[in-house]
């Protein structure tokens, strides 16, 4: 329970993370271009990327536990 309970948190600050991403860009944009359709197309960009990005970076990180689970020395850094 707790680790679903987890999931969801977790699941909270990502999707927080991509939509603060987004809105900051879509910002930006408007007001360096004063262009409102171009700002909404950065602000959705931005977040797909991000949410790209924090998959990605989820990947690896369960990808790497996995390895050093199954009894495979740790990286050497």
């Amino acid at each position: 329970m707790v680790s679903t309970v987890r999931l969801y948190v977790d699941a909270s600050y990502a999707t927080a993370v991509m939509a603060l991403v987004g809105i900051v860009a879509g910002f930006a944009t408007a007001g360096i271009t004063g262009d409102t359709e171009r700002s909404l197309q950065v602000a959705l960009a931005m977040f797909a990327l991000t949410g790209v990005v924090l998959a990605i970076r989820l990947w690896r990180i369960t990808r790497k536990s996995r390895l050093t689970a199954n009894g495979a020395p740790p990286p050497q850094m």
